[in-house]
């Protein structure tokens, strides 16, 4: 397929912001931040991103608006000022490659632990203990509401002082939705029972927070749409919500999820590890794209670039989020428009990503040394200066990478 017909590189409006292209990482947490800060090896491994051509990367999943939402792994600060120059350097490396750049903001609520970071009570919807970090939360009172609403709104104006094209909620599995959802909210305040009582402090945040930033900042949400459980947030109350958010005309777009994430085993629904089913959730992505007539990013398992062009070409998404595929390999684009998919690094779906995160503190890939390690080892293998005879010995991972690289200068000295 020739650049020009690729759905995949065909710009997309969205309100004000001209992507390049429709491809995207979406917002996740890489656990570089150093004093929950984005610092050299955050702004990097982004940047890297934008030299390979994608159209926008979402930092943080997610940046903590409070101070009582302890980060659980490496969230970034987003409470704190001192964030806003380390974000504007990044900001500033991205759209030089031509990058958008966007943050995603949320109050952890009950997915945190008490004994984390100032060792504040956690805080959610309703007293519900989450199996995963295992705090037993206090109920949000209502000066607990006011305040992390107040912070929502100032920690927006942080990111647009940032330089940042946008911010996004986080909505699934955290505070925001902790209203949401029946299985952890049993209120019977005006904070509970009917849909609308639910999403009365969604409604105060976006409030607030247009207040502080204005009407032209770009503002999203990651939201789960359905979390595909019997005591949780129907399909038909997600879709319902998405419809409401849609015809608001506060919010510029939504970012899908389908599932929910308190346990180990629920979580790889929503993130399929290797063997699991590719883009199990596309379709209905799709459904919400189509029900709300309204823009819809979604990633979950989109690995492989025809999946990809097939979800844009098909009006299943407006914008596709390959995100462990670019931690694999943060090169898509540019080797897309260079007419060399063959050369793109597959996404196994191994996910030694996540799971280092939790259990080394960082974000690694079995396909690709160096990602998060951008400061020392390059992703592009840079022209042989001299031809030379290479035998490797093995043909375990050292030896088949230590082979790859060999032939990637080879192929560079040939052109």
């Amino acid at each position: 397929m020739q650049s020009h017909d690729d759905p995949l590189l065909q710009p997309y409006q969205l309100k004000h912001l001209r992507l390049k292209n429709r491809i995207m990482s979406t917002s996740h947490e890489p656990a570089y931040s150093e004093d929950g800060m984005p610092k050299q090896r955050y702004r990097l491994y982004h940047a890297e991103k934008a030299k390979g051509g994608i159209a926008l990367t979402m930092t943080a999943g997610s940046a903590v608006v409070s101070r009582e939402s302890p980060p659980a792994f490496g969230n970034l600060h987003a409470y704190k000022d001192e964030i806003v120059p380390w974000l504007r350097e990044l900001a500033d490396d991205c759209h030089e490659q031509g990058a958008a750049v966007m943050i995603q903001l949320t109050h952890l609520g009950r997915r945190t632990s008490w004994n984390k970071a100032d060792w504040l009570p956690v805080i959610s919807a309703s007293p519900i203990r989450e199996p995963a970090h295992r705090a037993f939360p206090k109920e949000a009172e209502d000066w607990d509401i006011e305040r992390i609403i107040r912070d929502y709104a100032s920690a927006a104006e942080r990111m647009q002082a940032a330089g940042l094209d946008g911010i996004e909620f986080e909505a699934y599995g955290h505070l925001m939705d902790g209203f949401w959802s029946p299985a952890t909210n049993k209120r019977e305040d005006e904070y509970g029972g009917s849909l609308d009582n639910r999403l009365r402090f969604t409604w105060a945040v976006i409030d607030a927070v247009r207040e502080a930033v204005g009407p032209d900042f770009i503002v999203g949400i990651r939201m789960v749409a359905d979390e595909d459980w019997e005591k949780g947030l129907s399909k038909q109350e997600g879709v319902e919500i998405a419809r409401q958010i849609a015809a608001s005309g506060k919010f510029d777009f939504l970012n899908i999820i389908r599932g929910h994430i308190d346990t180990d085993a629920a979580l790889n629904e929503v993130i399929p590890i290797q063997g699991m089913r590719s883009s199990p959730h596309l379709d209905f992505a799709g459904e919400v794209r189509r029900e709300t007539k309204f823009p819809v990013f979604h990633a979950a398992r989109i690995a492989d670039v025809a999946t990809a062009r097939h979800a844009v070409a098909e009006g299943k998404l407006d914008m596709v989020g390959m995100t462990r595929a670019h931690i694999a390999d943060p090169h898509i684009v540019r080797k897309i428009m260079a007419g060399e998919e063959h050369l793109i690094r597959p996404c196994v779906g191994a996910t030694y990503c996540l799971d280092r995160i939790y259990e080394g503190g960082e974000a690694l890939c079995i396909h690709n040394a160096a990602t998060g390690r951008e400061s020392s080892m390059p992703h592009v293998i840079s022209k042989a200066s001299q031809s030379k005879s290479v035998i490797v010995i093995g043909a375990g991972p050292a030896g088949l990478e230590a082979a790859r690289v060999a032939a990637s200068a080879r192929r560079q000295s040939a052109r």
